[in-house]
């Protein structure tokens, strides 16, 4: 049996059996992970390290493709979004997206450090919750393989030399006003959004949420996001209705 050592961020906890739990787990590498927690809730086992929106270093058991928590130190905990239901919720369905984009079998460190920073700017109540959760889903799905394509019109293949900018959620990509017209299916955008957009997509992890956005602007960026993470991934996400059940 080998032991493991690495840090990683707690997604989700689900108990097991009277006293066990397993643990899905965003390593820093940005591999996802299960791993069973033993006796979690037996009494003096419990370890306050191990449990949703922890950021720990873990000491694992590995057998056979298993793992298998040995002890768990805290790095940092986001304990104090659960004080806020809405913060909290938006939370669970930005950790949901971030497993669903990873697997156990390949590195994605961008997703992994993207959730840490969204984490942090939900917690500091600094950055527009709905601003953090549009730039996390247009970055998170350009890092796993979905990027929309906007330097150039997708129809005709010219650069857009002026605008307006138009997008397709379906076709991922821009096309000017003249293409976007005969074609259907484009969306004309606004310049804030453009640019919010642009930023989400090639800013420092740590600077992607670093922006402000308002008015109609903010709520096409928003709009367009969810849309094309849903489309793209070809599902929904319960986590995502609980957070809009609860949303101010």
């Amino acid at each position: 049996m080998a032991e493991v050592r690495l840090r990683a961020l707690i997604l989700r906890e689900v108990d097991f059996g009277d006293f066990d739990r397993y643990l899905t787990v965003l390593t820093e590498y940005g591999r996802k992970s299960e791993i069973l927690y033993k006796n979690a809730r037996r009494g003096k086992k419990q370890n306050p390290a191990a449990r949703q929106f922890c950021y720990s270093e873990l000491i694992l058991s590995e057998r056979g493709g298993k793992y298998a928590l040995r002890d768990a130190d805290l790095v940092h905990s986001f304990f104090s979004l659960a004080e806020d239901i809405e913060r909290y919720a938006l939370a669970c369905y930005l950790a949901e997206l971030a497993g669903t984009v990873t697997g156990p079998d390949e590195d994605s460190p961008a997703v992994s450090r993207l959730l840490l920073y969204a984490l942090h700017a939900l917690e500091g109540k600094k950055r527009d919750p709905l601003l953090v959760k549009a730039a996390f889903e247009w970055r998170v799905l350009a890092e796993s393989g979905y990027a929309p394509d906007l330097a150039g019109c997708g129809v005709c293949g010219q650069p857009i030399a002026q605008p307006p900018v138009c997008f397709s959620v379906r076709a991922g990509t821009a096309a000017d006003a003249k293409c976007a017209a005969r074609i259907g299916g484009y969306e004309r955008l606004a310049d804030g959004t453009l640019r919010a957009i642009l930023h989400a997509l090639s800013a420092e992890p740590q600077k992607a949420y670093a922006f402000a956005l308002t008015g109609a602007a903010k709520e096409q960026f928003c709009r367009l996001a969810e849309a094309y993470a849903q489309y793209h991934l070809g599902r929904g996400f319960d986590s995502l209705q609980f957070y809009k059940s609860v949303a101010l």
